[in-house]
């Protein structure tokens, strides 16, 4: 089988990456609804304390590449423990800091804790799911990612309105050392090149009570089978000599970005991703404050609208994809047998990806454009919130599904495909942010999300691209690697 995890095993797994993910877009956003506060109290301008996010985004693009390499060569659990004391070292300095420069470099720090929950819920479902089954999960994995930047600054605003901003990082502190208690004990080594498919015994640090208990369960059922027990035992063997701690190499994520296929899905996912960053982060709380004069904890609510988008497509686009993978296989006459890897060198797999994606992109184009004209006509703040549900539907769709394509194209190192799916994503955001603001001062908020949506109109033909040649390009790319081995 591909994975000895049970059912419910690889629920609670995925939950606990879900749940993990969150303090990446917890550690960007829940100090939103008080920059100005945090500006006061450190005496700089609102715009210094705007350069701390940027500062973030760029250590977020990073570590994750450091972090992956590691991964996937020696297991998932150590990157997770050391990544969340990390965080959670971090927070502390920030909760106790009362200087401009310690928030800045302390909030590098705290990117750098949260590399691992960003590279590795996606591999991690790589590591337990087949490609039939992958959709579902990954929605579940990714919807913490997508879900944190909604709710974050609504719990930023309910500190900041009554407890003060110090406490939105011991907050963190709390999240983050809750995280460790429960990835210490009980989180399993999923890492393919360590566990194999979970029958390999974790040794070490890498060893869970949720892992012992499945190891223990899959021994008792090969007693029954002494012929799978012989070939699986041989099979371990040879992985177990393959087994050593690989030091972190960050240039394994640019090598994804030199092949064509690669690169264009991360360009993609990239460009559609900053839209929503670039509305989440200064856009919406400095328009909100000028037009609909919100205090923090108001304006922190308002963030909900998008988290709910994001969570409908989390909840049900994942199986819809599968739907779509079952409907091809089908087709083309291909039997999918529960709990196999499927082949995919001759199968679809960019259309049976991208189909899904093409009217969640339609539906998060719509969604800027809306938001853009009922910010600049001033409508009910009814408008906006409609807007952002469908901003967040929108680009989780796009963004679940093409991580997953990509996950798909590097089964062998999923963590690193997550890292460049990072680096490219949080640098793009990193200058999103930037300019948003002046755009819509510049040229009305109606007109700045108009060019928005007109770049993604012409960024859809991305898209039927890669449904067009993508199964040629990675055909060839086979080959090529064929040759050179």
């Amino acid at each position: 089988p591909y994975s000895i995890f049970s059912h419910k095993a690889k629920m609670f797994i995925v939950v606990a990456v879900s749940i993990s993910s969150l303090i990446s877009p917890f550690g960007a956003t829940t100090f939103y609804p008080a920059l100005n506060v945090l500006a006061e109290d450190l005496h700089v301008t609102p715009s210094l304390i705007n350069l701390s996010l940027t500062t973030y985004m760029i250590a977020q693009a990073i570590a994750p590449s450091l972090i992956a390499g590691m991964s996937d060569n020696s297991g998932r659990r150590l990157s997770y423990i050391v990544c969340f004391v990390i965080f959670g070292v971090a927070n502390i300095g920030l909760a106790l800091q009362t200087s401009y420069a310690a928030l800045l470099v302390l909030r590098m720090v705290q990117a750098f804790g949260c590399s691992a929950a960003i590279a590795m819920s996606s591999a991690v479902v790589a590591d337990i799911a087949t490609s039939a089954e992958r959709g579902k999960y990954m929605g579940y994995a990714t919807a913490g990612l997508l879900f944190g930047p909604a709710f974050g600054p609504t719990i930023g605003g309910l500190f900041a309105q009554y407890l003060g901003w110090r406490w939105t990082f011991w907050f963190l502190v709390i999240f983050s050392g809750s995280l460790l208690l429960l990835f210490v004990f009980f989180f399993p080594e999923t890492c393919r090149n360590v566990v194999g498919n979970g029958s390999i015994p974790a040794r070490g640090v890498n060893q869970s009570v949720l892992g012992y208990l499945q190891q223990r369960r899959h021994a008792r059922e090969m007693t029954a089978h002494p012929e799978l027990e012989a070939a699986e035992e041989a099979a371990d063997e040879k992985m177990t000599k393959k087994r050593g701690f690989a030091f972190p190499n960050p240039l394994l994520t640019f090598k994804i970005l030199g092949e064509k296929e690669s690169c264009i899905v991360l360009l993609y996912n990239g460009f559609f991703f900053t839209g929503m960053i670039g509305l989440a982060t200064p856009a919406l709380s400095e328009l909100y404050t000028e037009i609909y004069h919100l205090n923090t904890l108001d304006l922190g609510l308002c963030y909900i609208a998008m988290g709910m988008g994001s969570l409908v497509s989390a909840l049900t686009m994942g199986h819809a994809v599968d739907w779509n993978f079952r409907r091809h296989a089908k087709r083309l006459g291909i039997v999918i047998n529960k709990g196999r890897q499927l082949d995919l060198r001759n199968f679809p797999i960019e259309k049976v990806r991208l189909e899904v994606v093409v009217p969640g992109h339609i539906v998060g184009t719509i969604g800027f454009l809306i938001f853009g004209w009922t910010l600049k006509f001033e409508t009910s703040l009814a408008g906006p919130e409609i807007a952002m549900f469908m901003i967040g539907f929108g680009v989780s769709t796009a963004f679940n599904l093409t991580n997953t394509l990509l996950i798909d194209l590097h089964r062998d190192s999923p963590a690193t495909a997550t890292a460049a799916v990072n680096f490219v994503r949080c640098l793009m955001s990193a200058v999103g942010a930037a300019v948003i603001i002046p755009m819509c001062h510049a040229m009305n908020p109606g007109w700045a999300f108009t060019f928005i949506s007109l770049l993604y109109v012409a960024l859809i033909a991305m898209v039927f691209l890669l449904m067009a040649k993508g199964q040629k390009w990675r055909t060839e790319a086979a080959d090529r690697k064929a040759a050179k081995d």
